[in-house]
């Protein structure tokens, strides 16, 4: 090889290697910061609308509604708004409507703990009739030594719970019975009823099923009869 290649493939490579010098020269540092975003607080309105009236039976006149009624008219969540506190962490959402109407159709933020055939029944703890609780609404008599204990797991003390069944009639019920037990009324709403909710800021949350038939058979096993 002559002395003059030798020297040209020496200048070439001096080239190179500066280009890639000049070419990795790290440039200023930059810093990414990242600002955590928190979803703005829900405020729920007080349970009940004490603006609102009420008709305690179909032929009486209208009544003022106070803190302590829990008839779906008088309950500030319903149909109108519902959609504006759905998917709250901290909120339980529940369909007291037997499971069979519960799966024709419901919204599917709501899980089902059927009312007539878990939780209530006047004549609970005669035969057929496995109820958590007997007598009245107002006065509700405990089935089994376990009977208070189960609806604290069903039904959390500390939680915030929305009701609703097919017209609100059995939250109405279902809310005396809470209030005997000794719940904070303040953080149970009577949302109303399926029937009821045909707004259409919810059809994407809604779970129509009409042609499924459901048959459920409801028991408690390993219970003690109260007074046992």
């Amino acid at each position: 090889m002559s002395k003059l290649f030798k020297v040209l493939c020496v200048a070439s490579l001096c080239f190179v290697t500066a280009a890639c010098s000049q070419s990795t020269t790290p440039e200023a540092t930059k810093e990414t910061v990242y600002v955590e975003v928190t979803p703005e607080a829900v405020t729920l309105p007080e349970a009940r609308d004490t603006s609102k009236t009420y008709k305690p039976s179909q032929d009486a006149a209208a009544t003022a509604c106070t803190v302590d009624v829990y008839a779906p008219d008088c309950s500030s969540i319903n149909a109108e708004n519902l959609a504006d506190y759905l998917e709250l962490d901290d909120v339980l959402y529940i369909d007291l409507r037997d499971y069979a109407d519960y799966a024709k159709k419901h919204l599917r933020n709501f899980e089902c703990i059927p009312y007539f055939a878990v939780i209530f029944d006047a004549e609970a703890g005669t035969d057929g009739k496995p109820q958590l609780y007997g007598g009245s609404v107002t006065e509700p008599v405990a089935t089994y030594a376990e009977s208070d204990e189960l609806l604290h797991a069903l039904f959390p003390q500390d939680k915030t719970i929305f009701l609703m069944c097919q017209s609100g009639g059995r939250v109405n019920q279902f809310m005396q019975l809470l209030a005997a037990k000794g719940y904070d009324m303040s953080k149970i709403y009577n949302v109303g009823g399926m029937g009821q909710y045909t707004n259409s800021a919810l059809t994407a949350l809604t779970t129509d099923t009409a042609e499924l038939i459901v048959e459920a058979t409801y028991s408690f096993e390993g219970l003690t009869k109260a007074g046992n």
